[in-house]
């Protein structure tokens, strides 16, 4: 009795391998008739007794899903939802059999990974070409988790997000890579896609640039070198903080990206916004003198520096930058703005003094050189303001200052 019971739980056990073979071998033969539906209903029995089917069985069964949502990408059903797809199967084969030391499903999924890699980043790069930055960033996404060696696919995720305003996104793509120690400073390998004659970057996978010339789709192959992008990484996510007023956290990173590259005016003038923001005036001038002695001719420095003295009244400096701001950028209207705002601030003041005169003989020579004065001042207010105008003339603020200004002078 004892002999024929253990009889029954050896048979017992047995089954569910066998069953997982048939399943299999169904979901196979199936899938070469391209019969999805059948294909996805044996893969579905195969699942129920995955748990105990061999290393082996688990890498096929996988390997047949993966095939599977490929296929049903090409049917158009849910196409990006079976790439994702796709690409975690195909990872899972990879998975089991780096564990198991086999490579027997491995090296079947190798030519559909890659040539799946090379349609992912050529339409990813198509749709960043085309402006369609948000499908862009997810498919760089796609191809950085089917190929995760490849860092700078996650580094071009990040970036379309940046120009899609997805900005949580970035962020955490961002942070990822300053994880992942990431710097970008490689050698990028690239040929030139016979269909389009079009270069394509195939980031630092010399493996799959090659098969894709032996197949004779691209040719001429180059190599470029990259300096490092963790400078701009580091910039581009304190920028993403300072927009969601995390001033301190922010700050750290473009401290760091300062320490990474000094001579960046972009870093410099993202720290000067960030002091002007946490109204740190002494810091922000601080950083403007370090970045006006690397970048003397920079308008916007200059200008920023005439704004700073302008909000401490010191007004002769103010207006010593804005007028250098225009030598070198004519067309900074701001600039012109603000210098007819100098010249105005002592309007009040005159106003004042010809208000407070009486009607008298003796009083009306003083009366008269106070009216010269002022004309004086409108008229040099209205020349930075006609110099705004000539490079917007639609600007409907400064047309009303100039007609303000040439009402007051028509009737004086």
């Amino acid at each position: 009795m004892n002999i024929r019971f253990l009889t029954l739980g050896m048979i017992f056990l047995s089954f569910p391998v066998f069953s997982q073979k048939d399943e299999l071998r169904e979901a196979e033969r199936q899938l070469k008739r391209n019969n999805l539906q059948e294909t996805t209903a044996a893969l579905k029995k195969a699942e129920a007794v995955l748990a105990s089917a061999t290393e082996d069985q688990q890498a096929q069964y996988y390997f047949l899903k993966a095939k599977n949502e490929l296929a049903q990408a090409d049917s158009g059903t849910d196409t990006e939802k079976n790439i994702t797809d796709a690409i975690d199967y195909f990872n899972k084969v990879q998975e089991i059999e780096n564990a198991t030391k086999s490579k027997k499903y491995s090296v079947q999924a190798d030519p559909l990974m890659n040539q799946l890699l090379s349609d992912i980043v050529n339409n990813a790069i198509n749709d960043n070409n085309s402006g369609n930055f948000q499908t862009a960033s997810k498919k760089f996404e796609q191809a950085y988790t089917l190929s995760k060696k490849d860092t700078s696919y996650l580094f071009y995720s990040a970036n379309a997000a940046v120009n899609a305003k997805d900005y949580d996104f970035a962020e955490s793509k961002y942070k990822e890579l300053l994880r992942l120690n990431y710097t970008g400073k490689t050698k990028i390998y690239t040929a030139v896609n016979k269909a389009t004659g079009k270069i394509q970057s195939f980031g630092g996978d010399k493996k799959m640039r090659d098969v894709l010339l032996r197949h004779n789709t691209y040719v001429n192959p180059g190599e470029v070198f990259e300096e490092s992008k963790k400078g701009m990484i580091l910039k581009n996510l304190a920028f993403i903080l300072m927009g969601k007023e995390n001033y301190s956290e922010a700050e750290a990173y473009i401290i760091q990206a300062y320490k990474e590259n000094p001579d960046d005016t972009d870093v410099l003038i993202s720290m000067m916004n960030l002091y002007l923001e946490t109204n740190r005036r002494d810091k922000f001038e601080e950083v403007a003198l370090k970045a006006l002695q690397k970048n003397p001719e920079n308008d916007v420095l200059l200008y920023n520096m005439g704004v700073v003295h302008l909000n401490k009244n010191e007004d002769a400096s103010a207006k010593e930058y804005f007028e250098r701001t225009i030598a070198v950028n004519p067309k900074n209207i701001n600039a012109y703005i603000n210098l007819a705002n100098i010249v105005l601030k002592s309007d009040a003041e005159i106003t004042g003094q010809m208000n407070s005169l009486t009607n008298t003989r003796s009083n009306q020579k003083k009366f008269d050189e106070l009216k010269q004065k002022k004309k004086e001042i409108y008229d040099a207010a209205l020349s930075y303001l006609k110099k705004a105008e000539s490079v917007d003339p639609k600007n409907e603020m400064i047309q009303s200052n100039i007609k303000e200004l040439n009402n007051f002078l028509m009737n004086y």
